[in-house]
């Protein structure tokens, strides 16, 4: 007589799983596949269910009373004032974040822990050893794929495209080309400065696998040489100050903390990039030669990559790094010359982003009339003009410079040679946006 095994079981209910029948895996078996059985009560599941929801809702419903308190705007009411879009979406989200009071008070104090004890940086931030500091997107521009293979630049448009909504121009090489021919329609030179990054000219404490003892080749992308190469044969000078290897017992070229180089180094790599530029670019006697002086200045400052980990304002973690600076002054007598200041007239024009500005923009914390700028007119005996801008070397001050000629601000008149100064890492991670270049005064 056959019995209906479901007739066994209460109404509603499956039966228990059969074992040990032809197909059905041992218990061990089921280890081995990485099979685990969970069994879970539904009042259990239950309570976990809600214990999460409510976590998740917990956040913005306090934030919300919070900001009713404080008889703030809450910025969730925005969402309903029209119809959302992915636009709307991401600007809510982002403005959740910027005035959430646990992000502020959880957030820095949790990054200083892990900081501390367990060397965690964040998305921007990279903490190396001995208290030294990378910039993020340096060290992937370093470590990452050959940035001008075509699989790399489809992979970043493509990338760009999705989280962005607009096209990322992810190849330098077109940009540099049209700037150059933009420049040579009037009779104007072209200098090249990709400043290298942090990661590669101090690397021991990045990974602390070299001995301090040790001489080592300076790390390049896979694609460094190619892009030199690729400028050279298109008549274009590079101008690269860094070594070929890097010696033990050799001063750092960068500060600890921070994503730029040293007052020390920048003031060395100001006179060479001056003996290149004289070398490359036949420049007549400057029809003023202004005397310049310099004189000390000592500064501190913590560091633009610890403003980055968003530690807690009262850290103890980080120490403010103290240098001195060489302020360059016009005029033969340090105590009566006043500041640098970049000549609109001058022949040489120096486009730069925050490598340029640090230790001439006050506001970066470093001191002012200290930068490359100053350095490079006192090495080449010349006023030289400045545009400069932190960040988005790629295309930022290529987009101010055809901005003032558009407007009828010709800054390119009486130029001979521009320096385009840009930080390495942007060939590799920067937007490379077409500028529209208008045409010489007089069709020249």
């Amino acid at each position: 007589m056959r019995t209906d095994d479901r007739s066994a079981n209460p109404p509603g209910t499956l039966p228990p799983p059969r074992r040990g029948g032809p197909t059905d895996p041992s218990h061990d078996e089921e280890l081995r596949r990485g099979i685990i059985r969970t069994r879970i009560r539904r009042p259990t599941a239950w309570f976990l269910t809600l214990f999460f929801l409510g976590l998740i809702y917990a956040v913005p419903l306090s934030q919300m009373i919070l900001d009713h308190i404080n008889e703030e705007e809450s910025v969730i009411l925005d969402l309903f004032a029209g119809m959302p879009d992915k636009d709307s979406l991401r600007q809510l989200e982002e403005d959740l974040e910027n005035v959430s009071y646990v992000k502020t008070y959880v957030q820095p104090r949790l990054q200083l822990l892990l900081t501390g004890f367990g060397r965690a940086g964040n998305k921007r931030a990279v903490v190396g050893h001995d208290g030294w500091l990378y910039y993020e997107p340096g060290v992937a521009f370093l470590g990452g794929p050959a940035f001008l293979s075509d699989d790399v630049l489809d992979s970043r448009r493509r990338t760009a495209r999705t989280e962005e909504g607009e096209e990322l121009h992810a190849d330098p090489r077109p940009a540099i080309f049209a700037f150059r021919e933009a420049l040579a329609r009037r009779d104007i030179t072209l200098v090249l400065f990709p400043v290298a990054d942090k990661a590669m000219l101090v690397p021991r404490p990045l990974h602390g696998r070299v001995p301090e003892n040790a001489s080592v080749d300076v790390p390049r992308n896979l694609d460094w040489n190619r892009f030199l190469r690729e400028m050279t044969v298109a008549g274009i000078p590079v101008f690269d100050p860094s070594p070929a290897r890097l010696e033990p017992g050799e001063p750092p070229r960068f500060l600890v903390q921070d994503t730029h180089w040293t007052p020390e180094w920048m003031a060395k790599v100001a006179t060479e990039l001056a003996a290149f530029v004289k070398k490359t670019v036949p420049l007549p006697p400057a029809a003023t030669t202004p005397g310049f002086t310099v004189k000390a200045e000592t500064v501190s400052r913590v560091g633009d990559i610890v403003d980055m980990l968003r530690l807690p304002d009262d850290q103890t973690l980080f120490q403010p790094n103290t240098v001195t600076v060489q302020q360059v002054l016009t005029g033969a007598d340090a105590d009566t010359g006043v500041l640098f200041e970049p000549d609109e007239k001058a022949d040489v024009l120096l486009l730069g982003d925050s490598f340029t500005n640090i230790f001439t923009l006050a506001p970066m914390g470093w001191g002012e009339g200290a930068g490359l700028g100053p350095h490079l007119a006192r090495a080449l005996g010349r006023p030289i003009d400045v545009i400069a801008q932190n960040d988005a070397g790629a295309f930022a001050t290529r987009r101010l410079l055809a901005q003032e000629l558009a407007a009828g601000a010709d800054r390119l008149a009486g130029k001979r040679v521009v320096i385009w100064q840009f930080a390495a890492r942007e060939l590799g991670v920067g937007d490379w946006k077409p500028v529209a270049w208008p045409e010489a005064p007089g069709g020249e």
